[in-house]
């Protein structure tokens, strides 16, 4: 799938380090796959968006430490992915719904013991 990006590309002179174009070009790659899983054409940040809004009361709460704040944006994120993925019934993505699923808990377990030792603060 070519694009304007694609075309500038073909058509310039590329000054530096040759590896540095083809990590650009790794990276373009991975994007397009992550933003597969995560957001939607319509709305190639909506990820972003969906976990800013969950998250706005508890970044917002002076009382919540840092790290436990960073603990629940991290689960929101896991949780927002599962949800799109399932929601738009999406295949072929870089990580499948399980492993998702296992990150959550995981960081469920990990926002528990953060959020203990909040309260013991």
């Amino acid at each position: 799938m070519k694009n304007q990006i694609d075309d500038l590309n073909e058509n310039m002179i590329l000054h530096g380090h040759p590896d540095f174009y083809k990590i650009l070009d790794e990276l373009k790659e991975l994007h397009n796959k992550k933003n597969y899983q995560y957001a939607s054409n319509k709305e190639p940040l909506g990820n972003f968006n969906r976990v800013g809004k969950l998250c706005h009361k508890v970044m917002l709460n002076p009382n919540i430490s840092d790290n436990l704040k960073v603990g629940m944006v991290q689960m929101a994120k896991q949780i927002d992915a599962v949800y799109d993925m399932v929601g738009e019934n999406k295949t072929g993505t870089v990580e499948a719904v399980e492993d998702k699923l296992k990150d959550i808990a995981v960081y469920a377990i990990i926002v528990m013991i953060l959020y203990k030792e909040n309260k013991n603060e």
